[in-house]
Formats: C-alpha cells, sequence, structure tokens
C-alpha cells in the first residue's frame, strides 16, 4: 500500500477531523505506523486507540492488522533503518534475546558454508602482500581496526583505513604495489568506497571483498569475494558472520608463518611486561 493509496481511500470517505488526523499520520509516517499499535498511535496523536481504529475501518480496511500487512508489503523492497526495526520488533515479539541469538547462529551457520576455495584464495592474496589494507566505514571501521591490530600484533603489517572527506585522499596517497586491501562493503558502494577500489584497481592491488549482496556486481573488480551475510528478510543488520570471517583470516594468516607469529605475540608480551608499573615498595628502593 503506497501513501498515495492511503490518499484515496481517505479522500474518498467522510471522516472527522481526528480521524484525518489519523489517515494523515498513517500518510505522513508509514515506516513508523507498519509497525505501532492503535494505542501507541493514539497516544501519539492525543487521541483514543478507539478513533484509529475507527479511522483505519473508515479508510475501507477490516481492521489494523490488514493495514499494517499491506503496509509492510510495500516498504518489504525498502532498506531504510526504521524499516529495518520494525521488522525486527515484529519479529521478535515478547523475546528479543532469542531472536537475537537465534539469527545470530543462522547467519553464523551461512558463514559455515562459505565456499573454502574462495577463502583460500582470500588468504593467499593476503598472505603475500607486503602489507595489509582494511576498509570500512560507519560500523565496519571498528572491525578494520581490529583486524589491522591483530596483524600487526602477528607479526603482519597492516594498516585500517577509516577515513571519509577529503582526509581519505592522505590515507590513499600511501597506498603502494605491493599492499592487499580488504574492503567491507555489504549492500552499496558508496564514494568513499568506490574510491578506495579504483585506486586499488589502478595500483592492481589483490582485493578480498567482505560483502552481503555486492558479490555480483563487483566480480571483475575484486579478486575474491566472500559472502557475509548481515541480516534476514531485511531486519537490523548483525556483523556477527563479518566478524566471524575476519577472526577466520586472521587465524589462517597466523598459521601460514607460525613462528613469525609466535615470535611477534612473544615480542608484544615482553614490551607489556616492560610497561606495567613496578609496584610502590620497589619505585622507592
Amino acid at each position: 500500500m503506497s501513501a498515495q493509496g492511503i490518499v484515496v481511500r481517505a479522500t474518498s470517505r467522510e471522516l472527522s477531523p481526528k480521524e484525518r488526523a489519523v489517515a494523515e499520520f498513517y500518510v505522513e509516517h508509514r515506516e513508523e505506523a507498519a509497525f505501532l499499535s492503535a494505542a501507541e498511535i493514539a497516544a501519539r496523536l492525543g487521541t483514543s486507540d478507539a478513533t484509529v481504529v475507527r479511522a483505519v475501518k473508515a479508510l475501507g480496511y477490516s481492521g489494523i492488522p490488514e493495514l499494517r500487512r499491506e503496509l509492510i508489503d510495500a516498504l518489504r523492497a525498502q532498506a531504510t533503518p526504521a524499516v529495518r526495526l520494525g521488522r525486527s520488533l515484529e519479529d521478535a515479539g515478547e523475546d528479543p534475546l532469542g531472536h537475537v541469538v537465534g539469527l545470530e547462529l543462522e547467519l553464523l551457520e551461512h558463514a559455515r558454508s562459505l565456499d573454502r576455495a574462495g577463502f583460500e584464495r582470500a588468504v593467499d592474496a593476503l598472505a603475500s602482500a607486503q602489507r595489509v589494507l582494511a576498509f570500512g566505514l560507519g560500523p565496519t571501521g571498528p572491525l578494520c581496526e581490529y583486524f589491522a591490530l591483530r596483524l600487526n600484533r602477528f607479526g603482519r603489517a597492516a594498516t585500517a583505513i577509516t577515513e571519509s572527506g577529503l582526509l581519505l585522499a592522505d590515507a590513499l596517497l600511501a597506498v603502494r604495489r605491493g599492499d592487499a586491501l580488504v574492503l567491507i562493503a555489504h549492500e552499496r558502494l558508496d564514494r568513499p568506497a568506490e574510491v578506495t577500489l579504483r585506486r586499488a584497481n589502478d595500483l592492481e592491488l589483490p582485493v578480498v571483498l567482505l560483502t552481503d549482496t555486492l558479490a555480483g556486481k563487483l566480480a571483475d573488480r575484486v579478486s575474491v569475494a566472500l559472502v557475509t551475510p548481515r541480516s534476514r528478510g531485511g531486519s537490523l543488520t548483525s556483523s556477527a558472520a563479518t566478524i566471524a570471517i575476519l577472526e577466520a583470516l586472521l587465524l589462517a594468516l597466523a598459521a601460514r608463518d607460525r613462528a613469525r607469529s609466535l615470535a611477534a605475540l612473544a615480542e608484544l608480551n615482553e614490551l607489556r611486561k616492560q610497561l606495567r608499573v613496578a609496584p610502590l615498595e620497589e619505585e622507592l628502593r
């Protein structure tokens, strides 16, 4: 049901001022309204839930459930944050913990079925690089920083690229042949990601793409795409599969050179010992 459809129904019937306010709310706030109860809408409008129900029936619906179903169906192709949250709230019901844990397990099961040959190609590309770059913006930025930090601890040169705007140009200026790029871009390739990928392509760098939906679209521009599902049915997104695959890459890269990885961690531990604060009595001697 589009907003225009609701308008047609609203104007084709005689509505009281309060009922018209309800109809206008459904038109102007359809993403929210699709997931709100009559009482919640009534509270927003300063009216009664009975008025909301009467207004919906005056619009030609059998009740709020029918109108909500039509609104949700119309929004199903959209992926706005409000729609995602609404769907998640609907799915979770009275058990958000069980819902989230179940969803995460489902996404991790999808990650388990990742093409092993593709995963090995990704490990090959990163293991042979002089330096690994990890690009991600927004919520994926900290994941890239974590990935680069762990690689450095294993004795592999790595840098996270999380800048946007003009600062990204400075980061890309430092990219060199011999690097390899891990690019996290799930549903769309925004301008910073596009420019970063173009820079990697111009320098003929191997690119490992972690994505939910762009594997086919970017197949000719990346060395390998690792599909990392993030949601089910347009609900709120999850980073569980992305984190699991990054962790698997870390472990696989550590295994490629166990001696270097273990030696680097031993050196890290020694440096940590030197940085520990000495007991007060030792300082006073």
